[in-house]
């Protein structure tokens, strides 16, 4: 259960930084293979997946960030005007 999980929630990551955020699909394909390849262990999956869950969490607040600030200008300029 805990593996189909993790699966389930290193997709959305993919999903989430390829599509919203212009990662190539081959980087996705480097980083799936290297992950399901013997030479990385739980503790390397742990980290890419950690890893990529940081980068979505970092990029999505930028993004939230930069819609709040047009957001605040936008009612700046209609108390101003």
């Amino acid at each position: 259960m805990f593996r189909l999980l993790t699966i389930l929630f290193f997709s959305f990551c993919l999903l989430t930084t390829a599509v919203a955020f212009g990662r190539s699909t081959s980087y996705f394909e480097a980083t799936i293979t290297h992950m399901f390849s013997s030479e990385c262990n739980s503790h390397c999956r742990s980290k890419i997946i950690k890893n990529e869950a940081d980068y979505a969490t970092i990029l999505l607040l930028k993004l939230i960030g930069t819609k709040l600030q047009k957001e605040l200008l936008n009612v700046e300029r209609q108390i101003y005007d």
